[in-house]
Formats: C-alpha cells, sequence, structure tokens
C-alpha cells in the first residue's frame, strides 16, 4: 500500500468484512440487542450508531427513523415509559 486511500481499504476489508453475511450481522446485532442499565446509555447508543455507519459504508445504509426505532427497542426494562 503506497497511499492512504489503499492503506484505508486495506483496513477496511480486513476489519469490517464486505458482504451480505456482515451486513445480514449488523442489521440483526442492532435489532435483537438489548441494552443494559450497568453500562452507560450514551456509549451503548453510540455503539449502535456507529454499526449503522459501518452498514453505509458497506452500501446498505439504514434510514435514521429505522436506527432509531432499533434504539428504541434495545432499552433495558427500566426505560419503557419510552417504548
Amino acid at each position: 500500500a503506497t497511499s492512504a486511500a489503499e492503506i484505508w481499504t486495506k483496513l477496511s476489508e480486513r476489519y469490517e468484512g464486505k458482504g451480505k453475511q456482515t451486513i445480514a450481522y449488523l442489521i440483526g446485532e442492532l435489532f435483537r440487542g438489548t441494552l443494559s442499565d450497568e453500562s452507560s446509555m450514551e456509549t451503548q447508543l453510540n455503539a449502535m450508531r456507529q454499526k449503522s455507519y459501518v452498514l453505509k459504508s458497506l452500501g446498505q445504509p439504514l434510514d435514521d427513523t429505522l436506527v432509531a426505532v432499533a434504539m428504541v427497542i434495545s432499552l433495558p426494562s427500566s426505560y419503557s415509559t419510552l417504548r
């Protein structure tokens, strides 16, 4: 790799993966996960947002409303008034 773009491409392929299997895994993580009261809510929500950014970089962007729905349904029971 001789340029920053080539290095970025190699890193992306190595650590983010490509293809439908990775996309399916990330979408599953977004919609099946449950957030925890034991960890910072901000950190957990940021991790969900990161998954949506990775999906976008893989050519499978999700609408912000859909990501927001995934966040709401993942909230722990202590946040039940928000559901």
